[in-house]
């Protein structure tokens, strides 16, 4: 196996494990934290204040979709929405400092829950674990501006 293949070999592992680890830490969570919102919040907590294309267009679903879930945020207080002063017919959407709250217990409850499965591995372990996955999102962040 040449190296090209090797290296797009193991990043098809990588995300297909990463995405499998993501979906199966989430469904740990609770029914009072729905995945979607979870999912939402943090695409907001990570990349700011949005318009809703640009968060459907990073969230892969269709804008109709994506207001229909925001507008269910909003009206918890999760999201603040206010007119994109560029464009009057559209949106701009961000994470409230309630929502943040409500996404850090949801993260929490997801930790707690998954905590057990981790007992066996030593804390730098998991550790080691975090760094790398970090540095890995670090890599592609930086790429995709670039």
């Amino acid at each position: 196996m040449d190296d090209d293949t090797r290296l797009q070999s193991l990043l098809v592992d990588l995300v297909t494990n990463s995405h499998r680890f993501t979906r199966l830490a989430s469904s740990f969570g609770s029914e009072d934290h729905p995945r979607p919102w979870v999912r939402a919040l943090a695409l907001l907590d990570d990349h700011g204040e949005l318009r809703i294309s640009e968060f459907a267009h990073i969230d892969r679903c269709s804008q109709p979709s994506a207001t229909a879930l925001l507008q269910k945020l909003a009206d918890r207080g999760y999201v603040a929405r206010r007119p994109d002063p560029d464009d009057a017919r559209a949106v701009r959407v961000s994470i409230t400092d309630p929502g943040r709250d409500w996404l850090t217990v949801a993260r929490g409850e997801i930790a707690g829950a998954l905590a057990p499965h981790f007992a066996d591995l030593e804390p730098e372990q998991l550790e080691r674990l975090t760094q790398g996955l970090a540095e890995l999102r670090s890599i592609v962040k930086s790429s995709a501006l670039a």
